[in-house]
C-alpha cells in the first residue's frame, strides 16, 4: 500500500497525503506528538494549518471549496461507508479540496465500501502532484490568511435567524451553540455552530475552536447517555463548491457505535441519490 507523505508541518500540525487518498485533493491534518487541542496555541496553529491547506490546494488544483471530515473516539468499521480509512492513532482531520474540474466527487468515493475504493492517482502522477502541493504550501507560509468569506449578512443566514434559538437550540456556551438539524439523518444527529456570524472555518477564532472542542465533548456525552454512542463522526462543507448552503459554519455531528442500527452516511448517500434504497 502507498505510504503517506508529509507535505508541510508547523509547530503542532502536519499536512499529509493519506496512504489511501480518495481524491486528488484529499489531504489530512494530523497533530504532532499528540498535541492537545485544548490549548490556545495548538488551536491557533490548527487554524493556520487549515488556511495553508486551503491556499495550497487552490494554488495547485484550483480548489475553491473544501469538505472536512473527522472522527472522535470512533474508527470506521465494516464497509466503512462514508468515511476515510483510519491510518493513524491520533485524531485526524481529512480535507477534500473541491475544484471545478475534479475527476470525482469525494462523496461518491466514500459512498463505496472501503474494499471497493481505488487509488485516486497513479503513483507517478501522485508524486508530481505532491511536489506541487508541497511547493504551494511553502509559498503560502506565514501569509496564509482565512481567504474570502461568503458575503451573506446575518439577516440572510439560516444559522442566525431567531427561529434557531427558539426551535432548535439545545444548549450554548462560550460563543458556540448546539442545535437540532431541521432534517436529522438519524436520532443521534446534531449541529454545532458559532454564535458569531462566520461562514468559513478558516475565519474562526482560536477561542471558538477551543469552544468547539468542548461542545463536541458534551455532544459525545449526550449521545452516550441517550443512544449508547461510543464516539462521533463529524463533517462540514466549506464553500459553495463543497455543497455549503447555509453561509454559517456548522459541523454535522453523528453518534456512532459498533452496534448501531444505521450508518448515518449510508442514509445520507441514499437521501442525495448516490446509493439506492434497499
Amino acid at each position: 500500500m502507498t505510504t503517506h507523505a508529509v507535505l508541510s508541518e508547523s509547530a503542532y500540525w502536519q499536512i499529509l497525503r493519506p496512504g489511501q487518498a480518495l481524491t486528488e485533493g484529499h489531504l489530512a491534518l494530523r497533530p504532532k506528538d499528540g498535541a492537545p487541542i485544548d490549548r490556545s496555541d495548538v488551536a491557533t496553529d490548527l487554524l493556520h494549518a487549515y488556511r495553508t491547506c486551503r491556499a495550497g490546494l487552490h494554488a495547485a488544483l484550483g480548489c475553491d471549496g473544501f469538505g472536512v471530515s473527522f472522527a472522535w473516539s470512533w474508527v470506521p468499521r465494516g464497509d466503512g461507508i462514508g468515511e476515510p480509512r483510519a491510518e493513524w492513532d491520533q485524531p485526524t482531520i481529512h480535507v477534500f479540496g473541491r475544484a471545478p474540474n475534479e475527476r470525482v466527487k469525494p462523496v461518491r468515493v466514500m459512498a463505496l465500501p472501503a474494499h471497493e475504493r481505488v487509488a485516486a492517482l497513479p503513483a507517478p502522477e501522485r508524486m508530481r502532484l505532491d511536489c506541487r502541493l508541497a511547493t504551494a504550501f511553502a509559498a503560502a507560509g506565514a501569509d496564509a490568511g482565512p481567504g474570502p468569506d461568503l458575503q451573506a449578512s446575518p439577516a440572510d443566514c439560516d444559522g442566525c435567524v431567531p427561529e434557531v434559538a427558539r426551535d432548535q437550540e439545545l444548549w450554548r456556551a462560550d460563543e458556540v451553540r448546539v442545535i437540532r438539524p431541521r432534517r436529522p439523518l438519524t436520532e443521534a444527529n446534531l449541529l454545532v455552530l458559532p454564535m458569531r456570524h462566520v461562514a468559513s472555518p478558516a475565519s474562526l477564532l482560536p477561542d471558538e475552536v477551543l469552544s468547539y472542542a468542548r461542545r463536541l465533548r458534551e455532544v459525545r456525552a449526550y449521545f452516550a447517555g441517550r443512544f449508547g454512542s461510543t464516539g462521533l463522526s463529524c463533517f462540514l462543507n466549506d464553500g459553495a463548491r463543497a455543497g455549503q448552503e447555509t453561509p454559517h459554519v456548522h459541523v454535522h455531528v453523528f453518534g456512532r457505535s459498533a452496534d448501531e442500527s444505521r450508518n448515518p452516511f449510508e442514509v445520507l448517500a441514499r437521501r442525495i441519490g448516490i446509493r439506492s434504497t434497499p
